[in-house]
């Protein structure tokens, strides 16, 4: 009984993903994009309906038969609550988005608070929580606080340069492989090569801090553009010598991006030079990057 209910599971799965990555689908459809049988499909479908987790989309354009009847995921039925904090100032912003399950943004939410700690952080959460929230994603700077029990939501707590990697290769899906580097304060970056992440054996993978160009003069002079230029010049010699991605997403202060560039094509020959995009910040990155991952471990858990 066990197996036949994973087998109904899995099905179950194959028809939602099927759904949410084509934005829609008739039974002929899903007969093809799932490989189940017209029986199946329609006896699934008859239970997501009930269910309000699958909802009529009206019936397709006729090609000369009778109109088919579309199908999509009710995108409420399961949402995601991503979190996101970092130290601004002498305050740290704190930014939640709500996601459906087409990725679209429900709500948004910002808060500034002189010290993030837990119940500054529930409080806010308990503000965006709702009935369809099935999971709860956080990036918070420098923090240990550990909500996962306070929940019956999944929580899971990501790393920010990681998440915004995943991000900008989701913004920049044209690039095979891409770095995001987060050059204000201790420079930080992360790896996306072949749509996976590059994480290392521990936490330090990733800073440019443990790099030898730290004891370099031109790395350490932050206080003028000239400064600041010099030093994304060689994080970004060291990036390109060892890594030589298609992309390179910036995240920095004040950067003479003409001074980098013509830097950099001293050393480096154009075709072997990354396209370099500067962003101010990388808030939509990370939470693109958490609303990613936190989809792709509620479709692993409904296919278990």
């Amino acid at each position: 009984m066990n197996e036949i209910r994973g087998v109904r599971k899995k099905n179950v799965f194959k028809i939602i993903q099927s759904l949410v990555k084509q934005g829609g689908c008739t039974k002929n459809e899903l007969v093809f994009y799932t490989g189940l049988s017209l029986s199946t499909i329609d006896s699934l479908l008859e239970e997501m309906l009930k269910s309000n987790l699958v909802v009529k989309a009206g019936y397709r354009e006729s090609t000369g038969g009778r109109p088919s009847m579309g199908y999509q995921v009710n995108g409420e039925f399961s949402q995601t609550l991503c979190i996101y904090a970092y130290k601004h100032d002498k305050t740290i912003t704190v930014i939640g988005r709500l996601y459906n399950l087409y990725s679209e943004m429900m709500e948004e939410r910002r808060k500034d608070v002189s010290k993030l700690d837990c119940e500054v952080l529930c409080s806010f959460i308990e503000e965006m929580l709702n009935a369809q929230v099935h999971t709860i994603c956080l990036s918070l700077p420098d923090s240990d606080i550990d909500i996962k029990n306070r929940y019956k939501q999944r929580v899971f707590v990501k790393n920010d340069v990681y998440m915004g990697a995943i991000g900008a290769y989701i913004k920049h899906m044209q690039y095979d492989s891409i770095v995001l580097l987060d050059s204000k304060g201790d420079s930080r970056l992360g790896i996306v090569i072949n749509g996976h992440l590059v994480e290392g054996k521990s936490s330090i993978a990733g800073q440019t801090c443990f790099l030898p160009v730290i004891n370099h003069e031109d790395y350490k002079n932050r206080r003028s553009m000239k400064g600041r230029s010099k030093r994304l010049v060689l994080e970004l010699q060291n990036i390109i010598g060892m890594l030589n991605p298609e992309a390179i997403v910036i995240c920095s202060d004040g950067i003479d991006s003409h001074y980098v560039e013509e830097e950099l094509l001293k050393i480096f020959k154009m075709n072997d030079m990354p396209h370099l995009i500067y962003i101010d910040d990388f808030i939509d990155e990370v939470m693109l990057g958490m609303e990613s991952i936190s989809k792709d471990s509620l479709f692993d858990k409904m296919s278990r």
